[in-house]
């Protein structure tokens, strides 16, 4: 599969935002975080890693884009559709980059406007709060408002493009999780098992390995977010592995279990019941249903079986760009399911006290219903002798 998108993607993409831009009454969108500087633009760096330099990425309604960037990601970035680039020397505490920013806004809304900002749900600005409120002062005529809503109406539809990636990273994922339990014994350490499973993602064609989290003790486990441990898995332990691994910056996002040895009756009725929870929220996913109505659906049979509580708070997110996207699979989440959308469902189960298992699926919304991404995880814990 080729990297990157043809120029007509970032070209409809743009023109999409203009539209919901034009709705909300809104000249200008700045730009200032990677995911969305990468969804306008398509530049593929890891670069955003130094947090030294910002870069402005700015789509007016009447103009082209203009990338305005410092001066060692120029060369990087005229390999990109972008046409109109600017640069300053960086780095430069005293000014990096606002007088740039502030004139480069002046030139395109000499009077007064609106200029749109990741402020809201799910943003940050990837700038300084003192440059942000330097810039709003210094341009006391151009009013600065959220616009996180329209660029998350935008990033949670999928293009076809988009879809073909996500598929290709949970495709392999899913082959990976699949042939992992033939390489596992008891007696290994969370580390020596996340250490082949990564070996063997990147073997298959992922290219990052973002997330992991790895958890594993006696019928269960207490989280689901820490980096794998030394820990050596016993007779009886339940294991998660959880990933969010990439292709040209798409990931996929869920988890899979493995029992070693003889583990307990209880623990094992406890997945079943996740398996039949899962079930329950597929049957929900289609357009016209909201994301509540998934959390419901699945709560319902959790708390039937004794669901002591929840301390993860949800039960799936949108995917994408980012390992975790809006909305969220959660009761007071009215968001209505549209074609298109991908999203993880992710019930977790504390059948006793600081004792949990947690099932995850990635997940395609179609014009119809739904198609599962992820190759479904077994009704029955695969078991590791």
């Amino acid at each position: 599969m080729t990297k990157g998108f043809d120029n007509l993607e970032f070209e409809i993409r743009v023109k999409r935002a203009r539209e919901l831009m034009e709705k909300n009454n809104i000249d200008i969108l700045l730009l200032t975080t990677p995911h969305n500087f990468r969804y306008f633009s398509g530049l593929d760096s890891y670069f955003w890693e130094s947090p030294t330099r910002p870069w402005f990425l700015l789509i007016p309604q009447n103009s082209d884009p203009i990338a305005l960037v410092p001066s060692i990601g120029q060369t990087a970035l005229e390999k990109t559709w972008l046409k109109n680039i600017k640069t300053w020397s960086s780095p430069n505490p005293k000014d990096e980059g606002i007088t740039l920013l502030k004139d480069t806004i002046l030139n395109l809304l000499p009077n007064n406007g609106v200029v749109g900002c990741e402020l809201g749900h799910e943003s940050h600005l990837r700038m300084s709060i003192n440059d942000f409120d330097m810039l709003r002062t210094d341009l006391s005529k151009i009013e600065f408002i959220n616009a996180s809503k329209i660029i998350w109406e935008l990033r949670m539809i999928k293009s076809h493009n988009e879809i073909k990636k996500i598929k290709k990273i949970i495709s392999l994922t899913s082959n990976v999780f699949d042939n992992l339990p033939k390489k596992l014994n008891i007696g290994m350490s969370e580390i020596e098992i996340c250490n082949i499973f990564k070996k063997e993602l990147i073997e298959n064609g992922a290219e990052h390995t973002l997330y992991i989290s790895c958890a594993s003790d006696k019928g269960g486990y207490d989280q689901i977010i820490s980096s794998p441990s030394n820990k050596k898995v016993e007779e009886g332990d339940i294991l998660i592995i959880d990933t969010g691994s990439t292709f040209d910056g798409y990931f996929c996002d869920f988890d899979r279990n493995f029992g070693f040895g003889k583990i307990s009756k209880e623990s094992q009725d406890a997945y079943k019941v996740l398996w039949e929870a899962t079930e329950a929220g597929l049957q929900k996913i289609k357009p016209g249903f909201s994301c509540s109505d998934i959390s419901n659906a699945m709560m319902e049979i959790l708390r039937k079986s004794g669901l002591k509580s929840n301390s993860v708070g949800r039960m799936g997110h949108g995917l994408g760009l980012q390992v975790t996207e809006p909305p969220s699979i959660h009761s007071d989440d009215k968001t209505i399911l549209r074609e298109n959308m991908i999203i993880t469902i992710e019930p977790c189960f504390e059948y006793i006290p600081s004792k949990m298992i947690v099932h995850e699926e990635n997940i395609l919304v179609t014009n119809n219903g739904f198609e599962l991404l992820t190759s479904r995880t077994p009704e029955r814990i695969p078991i590791i002798d």
